[in-house]
């Protein structure tokens, strides 16, 4: 089944919500790790690896629309867009490779730098390529 721009835009929408809402976990979960460095950290590491799996997820259906997305309504012809999609591409795996990282109570400060980057990384795709503008259906 082919998706239409409109219902493509609302997928990434939505798994662009999930991931929020699973990185507010991950900071609830970091915020407790704080305030009691003996608790337990198995309840974020499972969280980050929910949400690395999820990203991950997400980056296969996004980086499958991308290229054509672009070139559809790029102006600026096919090596812009192959220019951007490999910086974009090469962003997903930079963050991918940071939610690796081991969840130990030193390591909520850096969990939280990548969440931050990771939020980042949505608003700007939610503001320069998931837009009715760019993802309209004919």
């Amino acid at each position: 089944m082919k998706l239409t721009p409109s219902r493509t835009l609302a997928e990434l929408t939505s798994q662009h919500d999930a991931l929020r809402s699973m990185m507010d976990t991950c900071e609830a979960l970091a915020d407790e790790l704080d305030r009691d460095p003996q608790a337990d950290p198995t309840p974020l590491v499972r969280e980050i690896a929910r949400l690395r799996l999820a990203f991950e997820a997400h980056n296969r259906f996004e980086e499958q629309l991308l290229r054509p997305v672009l070139l559809e309504h790029d102006r600026h012809g096919p090596v812009r867009v192959e220019r951007m999609v490999e910086d974009h591409v090469n962003e997903h795996r930079a963050i991918h490779a940071q939610l690796g990282a081991p969840a130990t109570a030193p390591v909520a400060a850096m969990l939280r730098d990548v969440i931050e980057t990771l939020r980042a990384h949505l608003d700007a795709e939610e503001r320069y390529l998931l837009t009715a503008r760019v993802l309209r259906d004919a």
